[in-house]
């Protein structure tokens, strides 16, 4: 790919030479920048552009300006209805406009680019930081500016119009020589799988931390059992700590699965009651009713008018997938393998009738509202699963079907989006990690080598969300004082800019599977990294984690918040805090303790 370079700064000479930029400082001054400018000759209008947890395919998607949460409205729907994102750092569709973001928006900084028609891509990596602040990119068609440190002219906030630039500059004096690390990979690229193979074979070329030795205790593991017994326990169900019933997605009818396995007596009576809650909780479609508050059944449309009865299928596809790892742990009750059958044949008839799992349903007739997205990425595994349960080649030829359409409409055009209830269809790390899910279960249930080899592009684009190294937390912050090493945090969506504990809602155990049938070390590096980073996460007692409202409070034993805040969207202050609460990340931390630690004996 050709370019051409070009350094500058007011405070003297920039070079860019053996993989540095580099400042010789003709002046003192309090706020330097340096910058270096790639120029991209023959530059594609369509050129895919890459920026790891912050942009896929520049995200060229319609932009609305909504407060959160975000949702359509009546007449954005249909199943042709075209796909909406919030107003985040985004490419216009045609391909103008510009993207600035720094360092802390990404999982690993990165820019990357693939033109199709040329066939060549190129990665370009950075360090984070110069001199403690983060870098800043700034990309439109043909031209990428690498800030040294960042100075965005428009700063993205979260739910609200986008701030004014106020990014600071750095100290320097006269005759000093200040440099940023930066690697430029160039190859040939025919596809999109062969793209993030490259991004998977290098993301750690740059920046890479060692990750946290393993704290996965018995001790750790109580904790957790008796949080889940104490603040989730709703006396019908598990949950989050609200007591609000959500069907897949945040771990209804997921986080029993451990329970049930691993638990103590009142877990295991308690994990099959939230199993008996989510079956008798079912409406006539067969769809699972995915939202429920103090014993009134609700929907998933936050209150917008007109979109009443919405059901995001995401969490009856999390919901059946879970329903089959129950039945593995005994002989299941027949209300439970009659409410699977009926939630399977309703995403048959989905699929048959409209050619897609959609996003958003009508939960009682099972119509499809919202089309677009790749939401329903777990059900190809539910299906596939159910083929073989009730042996019926129906349900496993809907699953192929799905599994092809998917994959050739988003994986091959390098998307994954439309997972989160409250994020529109921005583009996630929740969907390509249940494609990776889906694509082994299908693996599994047939051997044919296509779904394996389909999963391990879903990993590699899967890998992308994953923050490669240690992130420099300001000082002060409370995870700098508690020395939170950053490596195996999972960004969720490029609207919600901040990584996390875990996998949304999973542990990732089909990425440690993919090592087992392919023998590649990657994989179980991967896993391994996302595995070590939660158990840092969990407040103690004898290691607390204060919340960042008035007094500093510390959050309960058990608590694990999931903001893990490398960037400033809810603004500077809010970079290394988190707010007061408890969340999902509780199921992703116990079912990596069912499926990784035990099932597997994961260790590092």
């Amino acid at each position: 790919m050709k370019y051409t370079t070009v350094g500058y700064s007011d405070f003297g000479e920039v070079r860019f030479e053996d993989g540095r930029i580099i400042l010789k400082a003709e002046r003192d001054g309090d706020e330097a920048f340096f910058d270096l400018k790639f120029f991209f000759d023959e530059w594609e209008q369509d050129a895919y552009v890459f920026m790891p947890a912050c942009a896929y395919n520049g995200n060229r998607f319609k932009r609305v300006m909504r407060g959160y949460p975000p949702m359509y409205r009546p007449d954005e729907v249909g199943a042709d209805a075209e796909p909406l994102i919030n107003y985040v750092p985004a490419l216009n569709k045609d391909g103008s406009g510009e993207i600035e973001v720094t360092t802390g928006d990404m999982a690993t900084p990165c820019v990357g680019i693939f033109y199709r028609e040329a066939k060549q891509g190129i990665l370009i990596y950075t360090e984070q930081a110069v001199k403690g602040r983060n870098l800043g990119f700034s990309l439109k068609a043909g031209e990428l500016m690498i800030s040294c440190p960042a100075k965005r002219k428009e700063m993205y906030r979260f739910g609200v119009s986008n701030a004014k630039g106020d990014d600071q500059g750095i100290a320097v004096i006269k005759g000093e020589q200040v440099e940023v690390r930066i690697a430029v990979v160039e190859f040939v690229c025919g596809s999109m799988a062969e793209f993030y193979k490259k991004f998977f074979d290098t993301r750690k070329s740059l920046l890479h931390n060692d990750r946290e030795p393993n704290m996965y205790t018995d001790e750790l593991w109580n904790v957790m059992e008796r949080h889940f017994n104490t603040a989730n326990w709703s006396g019908q169900y598990y949950a989050e700590a609200s007591k609000i019933w959500q069907c897949g997605w945040v771990g209804g009818g997921m986080s029993s699965y451990p329970l049930m396995k691993h638990g103590k007596e009142q877990s295991v009576q308690r994990a099959a009651a939230t199993v008996d809650f989510m079956t008798e909780h079912q409406a006539k479609s067969g769809f699972f009713y995915g939202f429920i508050k103090n014993g009134i059944i609700m929907d998933d449309s936050f209150g917008y008018e007109g979109m009443e009865k919405i059901h995001l299928v995401r969490k009856s596809a999390d919901g059946l997938y879970f329903l089959f790892k129950h039945f593995t742990l005994g002989t299941p009750k027949q209300q439970w393998v009659q409410s699977a059958k009926r939630c399977a044949d309703a995403f048959v008839k989905l699929f048959e009738s409209y050619g897609t799992f959609g996003q958003f349903v009508d939960v009682e007739s099972g119509e499809l509202i919202v089309g677009s997205s790749s939401a329903g990425a777990m059900a190809i595994g539910a299906l596939a699963r159910a083929g073989r349960y009730f042996g019926s080649e129906c349900y496993m030829k809907i699953a192929k079907q799905a599994g092809e359409m998917y994959y050739r409409r988003f994986i091959s055009n390098g998307i994954s989006m439309g997972a989160i209830g409250e994020a529109l269809c921005a583009p996630d790390s929740e969907s390509i990690f249940a494609f990776v899910e889906s694509y082994v279960a299908l693996y599994e249930e047939t051997k044919e080598e296509k779904w394996l080899s389909y999963a391990q592009d879903c990993a590699h684009m899967a890998s992308s969300w994953v923050v490669t190294y240690s992130y420099m937390f300001p000082e002060g912050s409370e995870f700098e004082r508690l020395k939170i090493n950053t490596v195996g945090s999972v960004f969720a969506n490029v609207q919600n800019k901040h990584s996390a504990p875990g996998i949304t809602s999973l542990s990732g155990d089909a990425v440690y599977k993919l090592w087992l049938y392919t023998g590649d070390e990657r994989y179980l590096e991967l896993i391994r990294d996302i595995a070590s980073f939660m158990p840092q996460c969990v407040s103690r007692k004898e290691r607390p984690i204060h919340a960042r409202e008035p007094g500093n409070p510390a959050m309960p034993e058990g608590y694990i918040n999931e903001r893990v805040n490398m960037s400033d969207w809810e603004g500077k202050e809010c970079i290394g805090t988190v707010f007061y609460g408890t969340c999902w990340c509780e199921t992703s931390l116990i079912l990596t303790f069912s499926e990784l630690i035990w099932e597997y004996g994961l260790s590092w």
